[in-house]
């Protein structure tokens, strides 16, 4: 039986993760490096060190990692042109040879072919990629040559389809959503039309109910007024009437008590002449009198009260009348002044509904009226200008959903290191716009621009676009933009508020005495057009912060040097 080494199952995973990682070593791709842009090189790990194959590369090339995972390559401007160069990257356990080849007449601008950015980030991509080249290599120089050009010219003509068919496909969005904005601006035209004619009402309504409540609570006063009247003159009559019936009733009495006292006389005159007879009789009539006197008085006092009962009975049945019909004015009137408050309510919010429909427009009626037609204001799209100062990125799919995710990643966070330049050449001294952030992700430079609106009407954003000066302020050329984030829309900053934007472009190879301005254009030329200077110097003290330089896997001193001298120049020139 044969014994195994205990080293031996190691020896074996070695050799197998060996040749695991060869099969995704890059071997010979050509990497294009340009006078005016910055090469990008993306890799699945963290990486370790950059080689160049002479040691002479490093006066003409400035190496750095980014992000852990990749590395940049500048030209150094002091020098006309470059050499061709072998570049050794290590990262992760792998190592990549490449080709780099120094191309004068690469234009950042260049839409015949892609961008200086090679993405190997992943690790399935990377394998395809590599085996693909170990297919290449079965062929002669020749063949390989020939095949690579093929490739070149399929992946131009892909972009080039990929890029018309996204114009194309814009231009019909573009008539479909004029179309779109068109009908619902009528809508919005019946309802504002619909909101102007409920507003007329309600306020006519309000004004009728209004006038109702003055001529009830008028009505109702009178009414109490001749209520009031009438209870007095009641309360008068009911105290004269009980005045006259305690007269009446007292003379009755005092009448009573003078007959009793001509009785009385006429009974001791009788007593006096001793008549017996005559006294009897004479008391008869006495007693008979005062039960006539007393049943009379009686029947006065029961009809006095009678009176009285019958009276006060008719005024509180009055007065249950009179407190019905407060009680029903009352309630009347609480029913208007519910109705008014109602009234007062619905054109409160009826305003308020028109107010917030006119917030919500894209511009005021003002902006959008025939002055806006007869100056050729595109309210729907982007501005037909900026068509000319974009470059295919603009429309490849995946560079615009890549550079959405950024940028709006970008918007939503509070950056930190602001340069905060601001604009100038607005007439409107009240609308501040500035750029705040400079950020770097693989080829592009992300500006972010923070446009305030503190005056009382809108700002409305126009065509963007970056120029490219020299050292003696002579404008190189326009650098074409790759993403805006009103990419479909015009920006419309409302009056009193803030709006963050942000501009995109593939990143330019500047030297510090060179220098970029980016402008914003006012959609009304009499508004002014917003610049924005960026000194080369701030633009590489930025780019600094996203790239470090990485030594050589072997150092050497004169490299060291070289490195360093090159970036004092940079500087420098």
């Amino acid at each position: 039986m044969i014994k195994i080494k205990p080293y031996f199952p190691l020896f074996i995973i070695y050799i197998s993760l060996s040749n695991y990682l060869l099969a995704q070593n890059i071997n010979g791709e050509k990497i294009i490096a340009g006078r005016e842009s910055i090469t990008v090189i993306n890799f699945p790990d963290k990486v370790l060190n950059i080689n160049f194959s002479d040691d002479d590369a490093y006066d003409y090339y400035i190496p750095k990692r980014r992000e852990d995972k990749s590395i940049s390559i500048q030209f150094n401007k002091e020098k006309r042109t470059g050499p061709n160069t072998g570049l050794l990257v290590n990262e992760g356990g792998r190592s990549h040879m490449f080709r780099l080849i120094f191309d004068s007449t690469y234009n950042i601008n260049d839409d015949t072919r892609p961008p200086l950015w090679y993405d190997h980030s992943n690790l399935k991509a990377l394998k395809a990629f590599v085996q693909k080249q170990k297919e290449l290599e079965k062929l002669t120089a020749e063949e390989q040559e020939k095949a690579l050009k093929q490739q070149e010219k399929e992946a131009a003509e892909d972009r080039k389809k990929e890029v018309l068919a996204a114009q194309k496909q814009a231009e019909t969005d573009a008539a479909q959503k004029t179309k779109d904005l068109e009908k619902h601006r009528k809508e919005q035209e019946e309802k504002q039309k619909q909101s102007t004619a409920e507003i007329a009402k309600a306020k006519k309504d309000a004004e009728a109910t209004e006038k109702q409540m003055k001529l009830a609570a008028a009505k109702e006063a009178e009414e109490k007024n001749l209520a009031d009247q009438k209870a007095k003159q009641d309360a008068d009559m009911l105290a004269k009437q009980k005045a006259d019936e305690e007269k009446q009733l007292k003379a009755l009495k005092d009448k009573h008590k003078a007959e009793a006292l001509v009785r009385d006389e006429e009974l001791k005159r009788i007593k006096d002449q001793k008549d017996a007879d005559a006294l009897a009789k004479a008391e008869r009539e006495k007693e008979l009198k005062e039960q006539k006197a007393s049943e009379a008085l009686a029947k006065a006092e029961r009809e006095a009260e009678e009176r009285k009962r019958l009276q006060e009975e008719k005024l509180s049945k009055q007065k249950v009348l009179d407190e019905e019909k407060r009680k029903k004015a009352e309630a009347e009137l609480a029913r208007k002044e519910a109705e008014k408050k109602a009234a007062a309510e619905r054109l409160a919010q009826l305003e308020e509904d028109r107010k917030q429909r006119e917030k919500e427009k894209p511009i005021r009626k003002s902006d959008c009226g025939n002055a806006t037609e007869k100056k050729g204001i595109d309210l729907y799209n982007f501005p037909r200008q900026q068509i000319n100062t974009v470059i295919s990125d603009f429309f490849i799919i995946g560079d615009t959903l890549r550079n959405y995710r950024i940028s709006d990643s970008l918007m939503k966070t509070d950056l930190p290191n602001k340069v905060n330049i601001e604009a100038s050449g607005l007439t409107d001294k009240d609308i501040k716009v500035t750029l705040e952030n400079i950020y770097f992700k693989d080829i592009y430079t992300y500006y972010k621009i923070k446009i305030d609106n503190n005056s009382n009407e809108d700002f409305l954003g126009g065509t963007t676009y970056l120029y490219w000066y020299d050292a003696n302020e002579k404008a190189k050329q326009v650098i074409k933009s790759s993403y805006l984030t009103y990419i479909n829309f015009y920006p419309v900053i409302r009056p009193k508020t803030t709006q963050d934007i942000i501009f995109v472009t593939r990143s330019p190879n500047m030297v510090d005495n060179e220098s970029l301005v980016l402008f914003i254009e006012e959609r009304r030329k009499e508004k002014g057009i917003a610049s924005i200077i960026i000194p080369g110097e701030k633009y590489n003290k930025e780019l600094a912060r996203f790239q470090n330089s990485i030594n050589p896997k072997q150092s050497k001193d004169t490299k060291s040097k070289k490195t360093d001298k090159k970036e004092k120049n940079k500087k420098k020139n």
